[in-house]
């Protein structure tokens, strides 16, 4: 054999296993450049989907929670949940953090200033959650945010009864009162009410928010005429403008 015949054949023998790799890796930039951006967003929503089911067995692993400082103005007041139930949860989950919306179902007590009252809740609460030790997956910040704004403006109902003050009562309504008579009618119907304080004692409190409306049912405690306890029951229907709860009725 000629010694170019020979060369031929080694560069045959050598290159052959040379191409193979090259063409592999040409393969593989095609296939990235073409369906790399879909591969990396299913592996996204793997990982997303894989959050959302942890925030979910969190949540129904959650029994029990707490509401602390309810009452504001720096005099503490407590809300303690237990049990509690979230249901219908939605999760939208990106980057270490976690977005939900839950229909949350509690009962519970309430401990504020003027006493200890019972508590019966049903609201759609939206609330972040992120990582954590404990349960992978813990609420960060406020997880109750609906209950805690419409506790706070049944804290000043009573304040304001209990004070007999029909002004601090009247803030309290919204600007188109739905209520018989509306605004006007309202005010005098409180400051014909309010003409000597009502001492009361709330039992329960009944809460069920949907959106940006909720109704309460309330139980009260009132001394009647000759002294013994007498028991009563009012209504109240609110909405949420301007970021806080407002009587629209039963006030």
């Amino acid at each position: 054999m000629s010694r170019s015949a020979e060369r031929g054949a080694d560069r045959r023998r050598l290159g052959a296993p040379h191409l193979v790799p090259l063409a592999a890796v040409a393969a593989a930039i095609v296939v990235l450049w073409r369906f790399g951006p879909a591969l990396l967003d299913a592996e996204l929503a793997t990982a997303a989907a894989g959050a959302g089911a942890q925030v979910k067995a969190a949540l129904a692993a959650q029994r029990r929670a707490a509401i602390d400082d309810v009452y504001g103005f720096r005099a503490g007041g407590r809300v303690a949940l237990d049990p509690v139930a979230f249901a219908d949860v939605t999760v939208s989950a990106d980057e270490g953090r976690a977005e939900v919306l839950a229909v949350v179902e509690a009962q519970g007590r309430v401990t504020w200033p003027r006493g200890e009252t019972s508590l019966g809740y049903v609201g759609r609460e939206a609330f972040v959650m992120a990582p954590c030790r404990s349960a992978r997956w813990c609420a960060d910040g406020e997880q109750f945010a609906s209950l805690r704004g419409v506790l706070t403006a049944l804290f000043r109902r009573a304040d304001a009864a209990a004070a007999a003050d029909a002004e601090a009562a009247l803030r309290l309504a919204a600007p188109a009162y739905e209520g018989e008579g509306g605004r006007a009618a309202l005010a005098a119907r409180l400051a014909d009410a309010y003409r000597t304080p009502s001492p009361a004692r709330v039992r329960a409190w009944q809460i069920r928010v949907e959106r940006e409306r909720a109704s309460v049912g309330e139980d009260l405690e009132v001394s009647g005429a000759d002294g013994a306890p007498e028991r009563r029951r009012a209504v109240y229907r609110l909405a949420r403008e301007d970021g806080r709860w407002v009587f629209v009725d039963g006030l």
